[in-house]
């Protein structure tokens, strides 16, 4: 037994997830097949592998709505594979002909007719069907939990397995025989996509923190091209009320141009959209990318309803196919490369095959997608969870999609500048928890042959099939690498979720690699006026080569690889410098298209008298956990208006004042009161006023600090304070807070980015805040002995 499996199997054992639990009992009945399916056949894999080692934790209700995805073969991998390396093959008279996504399709796609056949196939079982906008290689159906399990001949069932509850099918499905049925998604929910993000240190001073114009001089990036002409795309998934919002005040701080943002979500909307905390990912996934290539003329979100496999598979399509899609894209986030079926554990078959054939026709078209490997060293968690750890799992594979071998797969290093103007690198080494390693299963791409260091060969494929020794080389990761910043020194990219805070963990360096390939794509023509295409060949033939492509990391380790001279599990080739990268592979670094940047954000004015912002009436909107509990605008006594500061006469107090639509005191269903917090930022600390209001009209009036600790933002109440509430029309809220109680600033000083936000307080008076009404900052406030009406 191999060490690999040695370990499966002890952590079967440890976590009593593959023994003892009725075997065989799981099976089933299978549901009576429609005559249209007389002629099936079964997808073996497409099952949570070893359930029989689990006892069912519930029926499951055939009412509940459940959404399946149905992924179509393409019908010419082989065709594929041979055009992939025609058009990265500089010998080659295809090299760089890249396609378009209409060129592909009429080449390489699943025919129309077979499309449709699959359509009229789910709509038989009573299933309403999604397409995903010029795909033809997949379909969503969406019916009843009933529909899904005759149309497929399954049953589902609730299970439970480290600590996990999760619905699965016993049986494998059935699907007619006349259609290329890939895979299934959605029979089971057990698989799920995490983010890679470090939770900011609460306990310890971030005193580490970059901003964009470091990291320009820190990988020499050029003064001349910030991706002009460039569009660049994010993956994730859910919702994102103040994305765009945070963008536009780190934008603001930083003196950036404002980048045109568009976000379309795909997959499953039978039930709301995903609500778990993870917007300071999409903040840090949008300002490190932008902040790169603030002159791009926009980024498109692709983002899932959920994290599921369904969705992102469906978000990934929509990029593959979209005509006016980015030529680069990055994302932060992945999940256990598959189990194969004879592996001892609980597990199933992800995105691995089915995202490779969508990621195949990216770089066939000449596209990059950069994925974050992952910040749990050398290994992923065996059982999908859904919170990142800063430790090394039990199971040791890789993650998902940064696998693929058609995605750059980027880690993590720790960047430390001398504070220098500009600023010079002082030390950069390997993030401790980067992920990085060699799969057992995936297949290396054709640019990791030659590398030294990547010699390990595949023994089975993720089917769990032998290859014939030796069989073909393996895939390593990562490729390249780019600052993650530490959780424990505080080191990372200064972001803004709610105030300036730490972005940081792998989830930081495949973003700012979008951002800086964008600079690099936009002084590349290419044969075709496509740019370079798929970046690892060029990465790679920089690599091989040698010279000052890249800065090599050489210290650190990710448990058990080290950092070593040339590519390694642990920084792949290194970090770019991306000056020297330009001039390698085009002999330039000013862009093809040098289009002026969208209009610059408004620099703040501070201000101190009058309005310091301003907010649309009638963009209230009610949200719990991706549910919309009231149409939006229906709430006007949380709708923000407009916010102002000013002094008290004495110079001792400041006064802060918020503006709604029409103030009462009615708090709506499911709330225990009503919160209104003004915001802003004095010398490093983010400070807030509160007025709340509870059932019967009591207000009461704080102030205090705003930490961010874990997913959320806490407001740290310090101080009770005095205050006064208007109601009706144009109705305000106010508050005197004691300048001694927040940081006791002097005249001349700024109070910056002040904003605020309404909330409704969930289930108790110390329960959550659910956000219903945010503005953006505008101007900053000036501490000021004038009068003010």
């Amino acid at each position: 037994m191999d060490r690999r499996r040695s370990l499966l199997v002890s952590l079967c054992i440890a976590a009593a997830a593959c023994g003892g639990a009725n075997p065989g009992s799981q099976q089933g009945s299978r549901t009576p097949r429609p005559l249209s399916l007389a002629t099936s056949v079964t997808l073996d894999r497409a099952v949570v592998h070893h359930l029989d080692a689990l006892a069912p934790a519930g029926t499951f209700d055939p009412a509940q709505p459940i959404t399946v995805g149905v992924v179509l073969a393409h019908p010419n991998p082989a065709g594929e594979d041979a055009i992939v390396q025609a058009l990265y093959d500089p010998t080659s008279a295809q090299y760089q002909q890249f396609l378009t996504p209409d060129e592909y399709a009429s080449s390489f796609g699943v025919s129309a007719a077979t499309f449709a056949a699959a359509e009229s196939w789910l709509q038989s079982g009573g299933l309403a069907v999604t397409t995903v906008p010029g795909a033809t290689d997949y379909l969503l159906g969406t019916g009843s939990a009933a529909q899904v399990q005759a149309l497929f001949g399954v049953t589902l069932s609730w299970y439970q397995a480290a600590g996990r509850t999760f619905y699965a099918n016993a049986a494998p499905p059935l699907v007619p025989a006349s259609l290329p049925v890939f895979t299934v998604f959605g029979l089971n929910d057990l698989d799920r996509f995490r983010s890679f993000h470090v939770t900011p240190s609460t306990s310890v001073p971030v005193t580490g923190l970059l901003t964009p114009q470091n990291l320009w001089w820190l990988y020499d990036q050029p003064s001349n091209n910030f991706g002009n002409g460039q569009t660049m795309a994010i993956f994730g998934w859910g919702v994102t009320p103040n994305t765009v919002s945070n963008l536009r005040a780190f934008e603001q701080i930083y003196g950036l141009p404002q980048v045109p943002i568009t976000i379309n979500r795909y997959g499953d909307t039978s039930t709301p959209d995903t609500s778990d905390g993870a917007d300071l990912e999409w903040d840090l996934d949008t300002q490190a990318s932008t902040g790169m290539s603030p002159d791009v003329l926009g980024e498109k979100l692709y983002f899932g309803h959920h994290n599921t496999d369904a969705d992102l598979l469906a978000a990934l399509a929509a990029w593959v196919n979209d005509k006016q899609g980015p030529m680069q894209g990055s994302a932060s986030f992945g999940e256990c490369e598959n189990v194969p079926q004879a592996e001892p554990v609980i597990g199933t078959d992800g995105l691995e095959d089915p995202g490779n054939q969508v990621l195949r026709q990216a770089v066939i078209e000449g596209r990059t997608l950069f994925v974050s490997t992952g910040d749990t060293g050398g290994s992923c968690p065996i059982i999908p969870v859904d919170t990142n750890g800063l430790s090394t799992q039990l199971y040791p594979a890789l993650n998902y999609p940064a696998a693929s071998p058609y995605a750059v797969a980027v880690g993590g290093t720790i960047l430390n500048s001398d504070g220098g103007n500009p600023p010079q690198r002082l030390s950069e080494t390997a993030w401790e928890f980067t992920g990085g390693g060699n799969s057992l299963f995936i297949p290396a791409g054709g640019y990791q042959q030659g590398v030294p260091a990547i010699a390990a060969h595949c023994a089975e494929d993720d089917q769990g099939n032998l290859f014939t020794p030796p069989g073909p080389l393996c895939r390593g990761i990562p490729d390249v690498a780019a600052m993650s910043g530490d959780a424990v020194t505080g080191n990372g990219l200064a972001i803004y979720s709610g105030g300036i805070t730490q972005g940081a963990g792998t989830s930081l360096s495949a973003p700012l690699w979008n951002g800086m390939w964008t600079r690099v794509a936009a002084a590349a023509k290419g044969k075709r006026g496509m740019g370079l295409g798929f970046a690892n060949y060029s990465l790679y033939t920089a690599g091989k080569r040698g010279g000052g492509d890249f800065f090599d990391i050489v210290v650190g380790n990710n448990q058990p690889y080290s950092a070593l001279p040339g590519w390694d599990n642990v920084s792949g080739w290194g970090v770019p410098d991306v000056t020297a990268m330009m001039l390698d592979f085009d002999g330039r670094t000013s862009p093809v298209h040098n289009v002026a940047p969208p209009v610059p954000a408004a620099a703040p004015v501070a201000v101190s008298c009058g309005t310091l912002f301003t907010d649309p009436a009638g963009d209230d909107v009610y949200v719990v956990e991706g549910q919309t509990l009231g149409a939006q605008g229906t709430d006007p006594q949380l709708d923000i208006l407009s916010g102002s500061m000013s002094l008290t006469p004495d110079g001792l107090t400041l006064r802060t004042r918020v503006v709604l639509r029409n103030l009462t005191t009615t708090i709506p269903t499911g709330g225990v009161e009503n919160d209104y917090n003004f915001v802003w930022q004095f010398n490093g600390q983010e400070y807030f006023t509160q007025v709340a209001i509870e059932p019967g009209g009591l207000a009461n009036f704080y102030d205090g600090q705003v930490l961010h600790v874990s997913l959320e933002t806490r407001f740290q109440q310090l101080h009770v304070d005095s205050g006064s509430v208007t109601l009706g029309a144009n109705g305000v809220v106010e508050v005197d807070v004691p300048l001694a109680n927040i940081g006791a600033p002097a005249l001349g000083q700024i109070l910056s980015q002040p904003a605020a936000t309404s909330y409704v307080r969930e289930g108790a008076l110390a329960g959550p805040l659910e956000p219903v009404d945010t503005t953006t900052p505008q101007d900053d406030f000036l501490l000021a002995s004038v009068a003010c009406p």
